[in-house]
């Protein structure tokens, strides 16, 4: 039995190390023919180092054959020896039949080193050369598609759409999925995803994405669903199936689902909000409370969580919780800033004057060009009798928002009276 055949027994039986020692140790007695399957072998079980010693071996005794060039540069690339791979594909002349290949490896090895203008000139040459070459098409979409560059990569992929099946770590369709997601063409893009076997849990997550955009609330039940059979711990999906149970009107599900997903991941804040949220559409006030304050607890600096339990609050007339939780959390240093603001509305309804005065006056370094605050701050002056400030503060907010007449009129009158 020759070596070769010898490898691939034990290869097959799962003794891959065996097999590798056995072709470096007889590579001797192996044909120089039967050298470039042997490093072939050696370069697909990816002992790449093996491969490549022999490959440079085969390249010295046959230095013009391109196709030994090729084996060798691809693997270069692969262990990152991009001169050595570039100084090899350099070599083949314009005039070469493979000067095409040539093109196209360059522009692998220029698009490996994020020179992605280089690589997509070396396409377009060969482009130019061979204009029917599908091979050059995908390469153009492929290199377009990873720069985020949608509309171009869809224009190659559409022309190669006959040609799905022949890459065999690329569905030309699940690209084509993407690209019209990517685009906003939610139609074309479910289109395409309706025809692909979606098995792994990212496919599912963007079927489900790209119906949920649709309002095919259905389908991004069951693609999600499933995704999670898939893998339960794909926590990311949570609030987004709870949101599409939501939009079905099956409001328990929703909670159900977020629940889930808060035994798989414990520390995502965002699902806490989303069941405070949902508990509060249900009007289970305490319920929400509970889940906000748990994700304070975990983040104390989370504006998202700090806000939705102070606006319960306020919703509710509990100041003085209000005023606890604030006052809690700007010993937090450095607390979110607005907890200033938060602070000097507490204590303007709670009738601490001057505290909320103080507050409120911090806030303004972050928030002078907010109008909302600046509204609330100039009417706030005004309570407090200091109308030329007052007066500045509400010229402030209409420099920004000139359309609210009734203001307008309101500082007219102010000013009338100074």
């Amino acid at each position: 039995m020759d070596p070769i055949t010898e490898a691939l027994e034990l290869y097959d039986a799962g003794n891959v190390n065996e097999a590798v020692n056995h072709l470096m140790e007889n590579a001797n007695e192996i044909s120089e023919q039967d050298q470039f399957s042997v490093a072939e072998l050696l370069q697909q079980w990816g002992f790449l180092d093996e491969a490549r010693r022999l490959f440079e071996e085969l390249h010295r005794t046959y230095p013009d054959d391109h196709q030994i060039k090729f084996q060798l540069a691809d693997i270069y690339i692969d262990l990152e020896m991009d001169t050595e791979a570039l100084d090899l594909i350099e070599s083949i002349e314009p005039d070469d039949p493979d000067y095409i290949n040539a093109l196209m490896i360059l522009a692998d090895i220029y698009q490996s080193q994020g020179l992605n203008e280089v690589a997509e000139q070396k396409l377009l040459q060969a482009k130019e050369l061979q204009p029917d070459n599908y091979l050059i098409d995908f390469g153009i979409a492929e290199l377009a598609f990873h720069n985020g560059e949608f509309h171009k990569a869809l224009d190659h992929y559409e022309k190669i759409q006959s040609h799905e099946g022949e890459f065999p770590l690329v569905s030309i369709h699940e690209r084509l999925a993407e690209c019209y997601a990517s685009v906003g063409k939610w139609e074309n893009a479910l289109t395409f995803y309706q025809e692909l076997e979606l098995k792994e849990p990212d496919q599912l997550f963007k079927y489900g994405y790209t119906a949920f955009q649709l309002e095919r609330y259905d389908i991004s039940i069951k693609a999600w669903n499933d995704l999670i059979d898939l893998d339960p711990d794909y926590t990311s999906v949570y609030p987004y199936l709870a949101k599409a149970y939501e939009e079905e009107g099956v409001m328990d599900a929703a909670n159900d689902i977020l629940k889930k997903g808060l035994k798989k991941d414990e520390y995502n804040i965002d699902l806490y909000i989303t069941i405070a949220r949902n508990e509060l559409k249900q009007n289970n006030i305490e319920e929400a409370k509970s889940y906000l304050k748990e994700a304070i607890s975990l983040d104390p600096g989370h504006e998202k969580a700090i806000e939705e339990l102070i606006n319960i609050y306020e919703s509710r007339d509990e100041w003085n919780d209000a005023k606890k939780l604030v006052e809690e959390l700007m010993k937090f240093e450095p607390y979110p800033e607005i907890l200033d603001w938060r602070a000097g509305q507490v204590y303007n309804e709670l009738e601490k004057f001057d505290k909320a005065r103080k507050s409120f006056e911090k806030a303004y370094l972050t928030y002078h060009n907010d109008t909302d605050f600046l509204k609330e701050y100039g009417y706030f002056l005004i309570e407090e009798g200091q109308m030329e400030k007052a007066i500045s503060m509400l010229k402030e907010y209409l420099n920004q928002n000139p359309e609210d007449a009734d203001t307008k009129d309101f500082v007219h009158r102010l000013q009338g009276g100074l």
